[in-house]
């Protein structure tokens, strides 16, 4: 069982450091604060979280599309998170 925790957190900070390697982090999460001395969020927590960001872009992308044909200005945002979406999915 430790050995299992072990391999999970090693995957999580591995997926974590190619998530920032390719400067998606500012997807995943709040990158640091001026007023910060430490950062934020681990490479673990990225990616853990950068995982559950995927899988809930799959579950609502109809949705989001539906939105995207209602509010025309926001494509260009759109385009940039697709983008790193599909850098994001490369890593896994």
């Amino acid at each position: 069982m430790i050995i299992l925790i072990a391999l999970a957190m090693t995957a999580a900070s591995l997926q974590g450091k190619r998530t920032q390697l390719k400067g998606q982090e500012k997807y995943v999460c709040r990158l640091k604060e001026p007023e910060r001395n430490r950062r934020r969020h681990s490479k673990f927590w990225i990616g853990l979280y950068g995982e559950n960001w995927l899988i809930a872009l799959d579950s609502c992308q109809e949705w989001v599309e539906s939105m995207m044909s209602l509010f025309p200005n926001g494509r260009a945002f759109y385009q940039r998170e697709l983008r790193a979406i599909k850098l994001m999915e490369q890593a896994l």
